[in-house]
């Protein structure tokens, strides 16, 4: 065989030219009869003649052995065997993972003589193979956060806030395969940070403690990014609520700026290191949120202008119509009443012709905030006019305790001219109307028109209380503070010439 292989010499040049492993060996015996010199250096062999006192079976690990009765059969049955196998190197015992070919090139009588093998190293491969699975996996991860960055900044557009905080949180948690996350934002004057949202096992978190004493109360109060990769090693901020969690990593991004709005945090149940893809993820999430944010309180804010009286801050008369509608709804839903208290200030012309417009406005404003403090918490104040405000009340028990809400905001403001220093006394009158199944808020309103004028009539200062409990209207009607109680029969055609609130009003 070595004077055939001799009598091939271009053969064995370009066979000692191949970059990769190319071996000869006896079929039979698995003597080594030619190794070029890529195999020799990728076997740790000095040179070609020490390959030569060794066998084919010294060549491969236990793991490619496994393989030695299936490749023997195939070259037996068709000539040649193909497939993944190990080597071992000579000097380490590395195992070498291999891209083989096998075939026979020569026979005799009695079947294969001399196979030839030619062998590829995986080892570069493999770590191709790794750089492109990472590149693979990075480019899915990017396809994926740019999925959710475009879902969010849709949401951000058209969506609420819930909805919106919501998807953040289910997003965060998913790209980044964390245990948990959250959003809370921060209250004023140093208190806890309420959760918004959240995403992950229950129970979760109600709020987090504000500075120093969690990982999101840090974060807001240094207006920065903060991440821990083991709470055990952990000295800048207390981890007594992760620890309860059992959390053991976290980062934590605030959520706006000038001021912080709010954190959205992301907790791991073992250490981890937050990576830059990570954190620029969030970045981008709370970029979107703190975009969102701003739309929606821009959006709120106009609306408040909108329904609210701009010198006073009460609601004003399309708010009261809406508030005074629902009253109704809610009443009739539950079999229960609601009073509407039409309060028309006194002589306020003499206010304004005295002090000017600008004066005029400043005891307005004072008059607004006293009414709110004079009726039940839940009651509506509202400015529907120049001098007139109404007051929605929801569930009261009777006339009774209408009456008394009336009588609380006249007592109120005979108080206020007591207290505040008025250059003018002030007072208003007060007409109340009680709801009935069949009510509307057109009727609700003319009714409380038509006792208001009856309160007026009465003097200045009094109450009177419309009722259609009998066959004919009946005003209780209270006069001002200096005048008795009395009680007063408005005949079902009597309506005073000057009733124009409500055609106004409802």
């Amino acid at each position: 065989m070595e004077s055939r292989l001799q009598n091939s010499q271009m053969l064995l040049a370009v066979l000692e030219q191949a970059p990769t492993l190319v071996v000869l060996s006896e079929f039979v015996s698995g003597r080594i009869v030619f190794l070029n010199p890529a195999g020799v250096r990728l076997m740790g062999f000095t040179t070609a003649a020490d390959a030569c006192s060794r066998t084919t079976a010294e060549f491969f690990t236990d793991v490619g052995l496994v393989q030695a009765p299936e490749v023997e059969a195939a070259l037996v049955e068709r000539g040649e065997w193909s497939g993944l196998t190990e080597l071992r190197h000579f000097v380490t015992g590395e195992p070498i993972p291999m891209l083989i070919s096998t075939f026979v090139v020569e026979s005799d009588n009695s079947g294969p003589a001399v196979i030839a093998s030619i062998a590829h190293d995986r080892r570069s491969a493999q770590i191709e193979e790794r750089r492109l699975h990472s590149a693979l996996e990075a480019a899915a991860y990017r396809a994926r956060e740019q999925q959710a960055i475009a879902e969010l900044s849709q949401l951000a557009v058209d969506g609420d806030l819930d909805e919106l905080l919501d998807a953040a949180t289910r997003a965060a948690t998913a790209l980044m395969g964390v245990r948990c996350t959250s959003i809370a934002r921060i209250s004023g004057g140093g208190e806890e940070l309420t959760v918004l949202a959240y995403r992950g096992p229950a129970p979760g978190p109600a709020s987090f403690a504000p500075g120093t004493g969690s990982q999101p109360g840090y974060a807001a109060a240094a207006e920065s990014v903060v991440v821990c990769r083991d709470r055990t090693q952990e000295t800048r901020f207390s981890t007594t609520a992760m620890t309860r969690r059992a959390l053991q990593s976290g980062v934590c991004v605030p959520i706006g700026a000038d001021p912080v709005w709010g954190v959205l945090t992301a907790h791991s149940h073992r250490p981890r290191d937050y990576t830059d893809r990570d954190l620029s993820f969030l970045r981008s999430v709370t970029g979107v949120l703190s975009a969102a944010i701003r739309r929606i309180e821009a959006e709120a804010q106009l609306l408040h202008q909108s329904l609210h009286d701009p010198l006073t801050g009460l609601p004003n008369l399309t708010l009261a119509r809406r508030r005074i509608d629902s009253a109704l709804d809610a009443a009739r839903r539950e079999s229960t009443i609601m009073a509407l208290l039409l309060i028309d200030l006194d002589d306020f012309k003499i206010q304004n012709d005295s002090l000017g417009h600008a004066g005029g406005d400043d005891v307005l404003v004072v008059l607004a905030e006293h009414l709110r403090s004079a009726v039940r918490p839940d009651d509506t104040v509202a400015r529907i006019g120049g001098d007139e405000f109404v007051v929605v009340c929801e569930q009261v028990r009777g006339a009774d305790e209408a009456i008394a809400v009336a009588k609380g905001i006249t007592d109120s403001l005979a108080m206020l001219n007591q207290v505040a220093l008025l250059q003018l006394p002030i007072s208003g009158s007060v007409g109340i109307a009680l709801s009935d199944p069949d009510c509307t808020r057109e009727e609700l309103v003319r009714r409380a028109d038509s006792a208001m004028y009856r309160a007026k009539a009465g003097g200045a200062g009094g109450y009177a209380l419309y009722s259609a409990e009998h066959p004919v209207h009946q005003d209780h009607v209270q006069s001002g503070p200096d005048h008795d109680r009395e009680h007063r029969i408005l005949p079902p055609q009597v309506h005073h010439s000057r009733c124009c609130h409500g055609e106004q009003f409802g």
